[in-house]
């Protein structure tokens, strides 16, 4: 059963995002402060309520803002980043030039991290064989360890994919959403399969599907990977312009 105030924190969530796209901001801040309430320890709307104070023009509440996503995630790029522009929003040209290069050589390290798990990912799809992964994922969503079933099922999917399987590569990404609907890997690779079928209309639409997903979803290494996706198809989907440019996720 679905916990009831982890769904309003979504709901409202959902809501401010919608709220900030149609331009009313009170309305968006007044969402994010609601989520804030329900789910106090995360930082995402402290987040949101950071960037919204800073296109209102209050930089000053919009840095104490994203000093309460701060303190509870000291590390998160979106609050650091937004951080910055609020210094500089503020006037404060050198303290946000200094944590813009620190932002900088956080995601540049993080890049590389998630570069290293997809290249382990890929070699173990080549070594153990896809089938392999296949079948320790089965054996991971028995035992009901949801995280690694889906990473086995995606992996495998890669390595079928790999080797030119593309509807086994599928039937591997459903079976990581029957595990969980919500699992932004698994869109992903989806979308990745879809392109190299040449189902562009498809691909398109689970990558804006995603990138819904990921206003809700704190996943760097999917959001990344949108963006790659996104980018090397612009030129041939327009729709696809914004996610490449990194502005809605």
């Amino acid at each position: 059963m679905a916990d009831p105030v982890f769904e309003r924190y979504k709901e409202a969530l959902k809501q401010g995002h919608v709220a900030m796209l149609k331009g009313r901001h009170k309305d968006a801040l007044a969402h994010y402060q609601e989520a804030a309430t329900l789910a106090d320890h995360r930082p995402l709307p402290f987040v949101s309520m950071g960037a919204v104070l800073l296109q209102m023009g209050r930089a000053q509440e919009a840095i104490a803002a994203y000093d309460q996503a701060l303190a509870r995630a000291p590390t998160d790029p979106q609050a650091l980043a937004g951080k910055a522009s609020a210094l500089l929003a503020a006037g404060k040209r050198t303290e946000s030039a200094d944590l813009a290069q620190q932002v900088a050589q956080l995601e540049a390290e993080q890049a590389r991290q998630r570069a290293e798990q997809r290249a382990s990912a890929q070699a173990a799809a080549w070594t153990g064989g896809p089938e392999r992964l296949l079948a320790s994922a089965e054996a991971a969503r028995r035992e009901g360890q949801g995280d690694q079933a889906i990473q086995g099922f995606v992996a495998a999917a890669v390595g079928y994919q790999q080797q030119g399987q593309l509807d086994a590569a599928l039937d591997a990404c459903h079976r990581a959403l029957g595990v969980s609907l919500g699992a932004p890997p698994a869109h992903l690779q989806m979308a990745r399969i879809y392109f190299q079928r040449g189902w562009r209309d498809r691909g398109v639409e689970r990558l804006l599907l995603l990138a819904r997903l990921l206003t809700l979803v704190d996943d760097p290494a999917t959001r990344d990977g949108v963006r790659e996706l996104a980018r090397t198809h612009q030129a041939t989907e327009s729709r696809l312009a914004v996610l490449a440019a990194g502005n809605v996720i």
